[in-house]
């Protein structure tokens, strides 16, 4: 029931015995050894995907009509890769609906502290719903219920008819569904080699209790997210010991005059009612009214035509270079322009492609040992779609590609024991070595190497084009040479090659070339240490802020309610305007073309500020409760276990005035002007 993938795909066009050898796949073998006959059934939680691809780190995509397109494109990735490594027969696309729930009229306040959902996440959901029709996934959903009801039910279903289900869902509320014929599998950002298939087994070494016992955990933990109280003064620990101990939540709650600890003692015997509420918020309905013939479910051929008008309309050319190279019937005039085969530069002449795979990680450190010092050596580090940590600390490297000349291109996968990784590092901390990289801040982080870059087309496209939103890598191919860039193994590699001393020409042609020598790449340096160092934060003085702040919005809710006439949620756009409008009375603002606005966005409210004292105390609200829920209390889960500090990731391309950006978290947001906000500020040490 919790919400919450830059990255290149990196393709694989091995046979599945071959892939399985090869990249030593341990998940994809063990899927494998089960029986011939075992079909399985993949239910993917698609609002928990697309919060993960909306939050992904990496730069704002944009499609030709200027629509942010990040979280489909992202989302396209996932589950293209999903489908090629694991081959399912059966498949589910499960998507929440708007209407209220059972947990709702169970629990009002259910939910009540999520942010609502941010308009730029709005725009994009349609897509991701075209993206699923074109791909022709079915999609499952039921109002009254939530995504997870329907998956739950579906799983039940299905592994009672001996399917091998796997919920696709990094949330550890799924882990109560696992049982023998169901599993979670959780998806990581270096591919099917980083996913994690969760077993009872699992389960129990993750959460200390085996998946039967899952909601009796959670009615004690509770869910901030999903705002379920649990059991006040009881955390982990303390809810893991009461259930090995007693077995359910009920045992707990009936002994808990034995329980020898003060703290939990009390809190069972004061919230009894409050935990077996939470018990019923947490728990997976296994039986909601759905009727879906499994058949329907089965995995089928794309609508090539319906895709690629959707990866023209979104800009998505490497997606649609390699839906025309597969040779698929497109129809319509779709494909005009683009050949799925040969490079068509500007001038329109061909340019001749040598692109091979290392056989393996020795080829590899054979050909960076034969390398001539003086040849420029072009380097992309592949990553599989995915979430991205805090750069260079758990950031994957899927594979890497590497030319030495414009024409060639040369692959290698990354191997677990990180060798491929080692081999280019070394080489690039040569000084003589003179690079082409895209990214330079990425490659010095994961690669190193940072003297004698000689060529950083990402900060040559942003001292070009500092107005445009996007300077990843298929962008600025295709702006430069209105080719979309394809999948072929060094591919990459062989454009760097072929795009670096063109836009080097540019950049000098405009004078540009000092700005970049003196001051953008030697900065690029200076951020990648910046994020390898992080930022120190005082958890202490964000817990006493969160506790002071939760403090602060009980009362402001309480006062609204007060001046409403009548309890309701706050955060629900439809009751609060119905509370504005309907209750109240007051007059929605007039909008040209739109007539009367009954929105509750924030300059809405403004407006109506004077006709009542509601409006000015909802936007109190809101900002005390998004600031709590984005920085107060979300920076403490982000603070690295390791270096015990903050590492953000810093943009020097993402304004036209050069002014930094960061993400991952977002710090340059947090108000400088408010109270709040400089107590937010003060915490960072």
């Amino acid at each position: 029931m919790n919400p919450q993938e830059h990255s290149q795909e990196w393709p694989c066009h091995l046979a599945v015995d071959e892939r399985l050898e090869t990249r030593g796949f341990a998940i994809l073998a063990r899927m494998a050894a089960k029986s011939e006959n075992t079909k399985k059934l993949f239910l993917v939680d698609a609002m928990a995907h697309i919060y993960r691809a909306f939050y992904a780190p990496m730069n704002r995509m944009n499609a030709p009509s200027g629509i942010p397109t990040k979280v489909p494109f992202l989302f396209a990735n996932i589950v293209r890769r999903l489908l090629k490594d694991y081959q399912p027969e059966y498949v589910a696309i499960v998507f929440d609906t708007r209407q209220p729930t059972f947990r709702d009229k169970l629990f009002e306040k259910y939910k009540a502290q999520r942010p609502p959902m941010p308009d730029e996440m709005g725009v994009q959901l349609p897509y991701v719903r075209r993206l699923c029709e074109a791909m022709r996934m079915p999609i499952l959903e039921l109002d009254g219920y939530e995504a997870d009801d329907v998956i739950g039910t579906m799983a039940k279903k299905a592994a009672a008819n001996k399917i091998d289900v796997l919920v696709i869902s990094n949330d550890k509320d799924m882990m109560q569904l696992v049982n023998p014929g169901v599993r979670i599998l959780r998806t990581g950002s270096g591919g099917a080699k980083a996913d994690t298939i969760v077993d009872a087994a699992k389960v129990t070494e993750i959460l200390g209790v085996p998946p039967g016992k899952v909601i009796d955990l959670m009615a004690l933990l509770g869910d901030t997210v999903d705002n379920i109280p649990g059991a006040k003064g009881i955390g982990e620990k303390g809810a893991t010991e009461l259930i090995q101990k007693y077995g359910s939540v009920e045992s707990a709650l009936d002994h808990a005059d034995e329980v020898t600890n003060k703290r939990y003692r009390e809190a069972l015997q004061q919230q009894r009612e409050q935990v077996m509420m939470s018990k019923q918020l947490a728990t997976i309905n296994l039986d909601v009214p759905l009727e879906v013939d499994l058949e329907k479910l089965q995995v089928r051929a794309a609508d090539p035509a319906a895709l690629a008008e959707l990866y023209r309309e979104l800009g998505f050319n490497s997606l649609l270079k390699e839906l025309l190279a597969s040779g698929a019937e497109v129809g319509g005039g779709v494909g005009e322009g683009l050949t799925p085969e040969g490079v068509s530069y500007k001038d329109g002449e061909a340019s001749a492609k040598d692109y091979a795979q290392f056989a393996n990680v020795e080829e590899f450190k054979a050909y960076l040992k034969k390398l001539p010092v003086k040849a420029e050596l072009a380097v992309w580090l592949n990553l599989e779609p995915g979430e991205r940590e805090a750069e260079g600390f758990g950031t994957r490297v899927a594979g890497i590609e590497v030319s030495h000349k414009e024409g060639e291109g040369r692959a290698v996968w990354a191997d677990e024991k990180g060798e491929a990784m080692k081999a280019l590092a070394a080489a690039v901390q040569d000084e003589k070595r003179r690079k082409i990289v895209h990214d330079p801040k990425l490659f010095q982080l994961l690669a190193g190497g940072g003297e004698k870059i000689e060529h950083a087309t990402q900060l040559y496209s942003y001292l070009l084009r500092p107005t445009t939103a996007n300077h990843n890598f298929a962008d600025v191919i295709f702006r430069q040479f209105n080719v979309p860039i394809g999948g072929g193994a060094g591919e990459r590699a062989d454009y760097l090659q072929r795009l670096a001393p063109v836009l080097r020409k540019e950049v000098e042609a405009q004078g540009l070339d000092g700005v970049y020598e003196k001051i953008d790449l030697p900065l690029s340096g200076v951020l990648a240490e910046m994020e390898r160092a992080g930022i120190l934060v005082d958890p202490d003085a964000l817990a006493k802020m969160s506790h002071s702040m939760e403090k602060e919005v009980r009362r402001l809710e309480k006062e609204i309610w007060k001046l409403a006439g009548s309890e309701f949620n706050v955060n629900s756009p439809t009751q609060l305007a119905e509370i504005l409008f309907d209750k109240l009375n007051l007059q929605p603002p007039v909008r040209r073309g739109k007539g009367k606005v009954r929105s509750t966005a924030a300059d809405i409210l403004e407006e109506m500020k004077a006709q009542h004292e509601l409006p000015g105390k909802v936007m109190e609200y809101r900002e005390i409760a998004k600031l709590k829920s984005t920085y107060v209390d979300a920076l403490p889960k982000l603070i690295h276990p390791e270096t015990k500090r903050l590492h953000t990731s810093f943009s020097q391309t993402g304004t036209a005035t050069g002014r930094l950006s960061s993400s991952d978290p977002n710090l340059q947001n947090i108000p400088v002007r408010s109270e709040l906000g400089r107590e937010i500020r003060a915490a960072f040490v």
